[in-house]
């Protein structure tokens, strides 16, 4: 069998003999991600069930599954648990180091194994509020875009809708779009790439239910990242402002887009989405008797937690929001 599967715009299918070898490489050929502190690898993936369908981003409660595309191919990553610990898996061809080291980068941030949780869990101590949700949601990880532009275009996506609908119509700009491979008789999206929806049409969007304007903001980005004008790895090491002043001359990203870049693309510790209906809800029901506070004034108050104000926020939001 050839390394990857070769994109094309129709479904790329395995041989039952194919499948076979499928099953018996995600069960016998695992690789353990290490990290430290604690994990809960339900709730740091409850995301991607909690909204509806994710369709470049499939958790059964067991299970979590992303195709990648590396050099024209497609791969399917799969992690799941064994004993406890978070296990990945690869197909196919899982041996090339190249293919196995991009998996692994995708595997670490989707689970945030590199937050530090023991560090905030120590620091928050002192806090009441923070201390008890920690106890209450004990090894819950934020959850990292594997891409960065694809944590742009969920970005876009989600402004000013509630998530449900923010899934729905993401999900059908994924499958209208993304790259499909059919694996085990089931078929596989991959997130769309920009040079895809750079071409894509005003009309076409608005059937997929998207705004016009963001329609105009997702194929504008799209076309800007193809024609050069914007590298989204260079704003890796860049700093919050530097961030900010990019990705800002880009009509439909503001304020609240770049701190969820920085949140949830970056994986900053210092992120901390002030301008978030949920967050703000969230810290006014913890910390002013749901009290509406101004924007900037819930962002000074974020300052108290340092390198750990993304953690705040993402602990915060779980406490408001969800059930148990």
């Amino acid at each position: 069998m050839k390394p990857g599967l070769r994109m094309t715009t129709r479904e790329v299918g395995l041989s039952h003999d194919d499948s076979k070898k499928l099953r018996r490489s995600l069960r016998e050929n695992p690789t353990s991600l290490s990290y430290s502190g604690p994990l809960n690898f339900g709730l740091t993936l409850r995301r991607y069930q909690a909204y509806g369908e994710d369709a470049a981003n499939r958790f059964d409660g067991k299970t979590f599954q992303k195709v990648f595309q590396f050099n024209g191919a497609l791969y399917l990553l799969s992690i799941s648990e064994d004993n406890g610990k978070p296990v990945l898996t690869v197909h196919p061809d899982r041996r090339k180091i190249e293919i196995q080291n991009i998996a692994e980068s995708i595997a670490r941030k989707i689970l945030g194994l590199d937050f530090d949780l023991l560090g905030f869990y120590e620091m928050i101590k002192g806090d009441s509020i923070l201390k008890s949700l920690t106890e209450r949601f004990h090894g819950m990880r934020p959850t990292l875009s594997a891409d960065l532009f694809e944590i742009l275009i969920t970005s876009i996506t989600a402004q000013q809708i509630n998530l449900q609908f923010a899934f729905t119509v993401r999900s059908r700009l994924i499958r209208r779009y993304g790259e499909t491979a059919n694996y085990k008789g089931e078929k596989y999206f991959a997130f769309p790439t920009p040079e895809k929806l750079s071409r894509a049409k005003i009309q076409t969007l608005r059937k997929l239910q998207f705004t016009e304007r963001k329609a105009e903001y997702i194929i504008a980005l799209s076309k800007r990242l193809c024609d050069g004008n914007l590298n989204l790895k260079n704003l890796q090491t860049a700093s919050g402002e530097e961030i900010h002043e990019t990705l800002t001359q880009s009509r439909g990203i503001g304020r609240w887009t770049v701190d969820w870049f920085l949140a949830r693309g970056l994986g900053r510790g210092s992120a901390f989405p002030a301008g978030d209906l949920g967050v703000a809800k969230a810290v006014q029901h913890f910390y002013f008797n749901e009290q509406k506070q101004p924007e900037q004034k819930l962002r000074d108050f974020a300052k108290r937690w340092g390198e750990f104000q993304n953690l705040a926020a993402h602990y915060l939001l779980a406490g408001y929001y969800i059930d148990e």
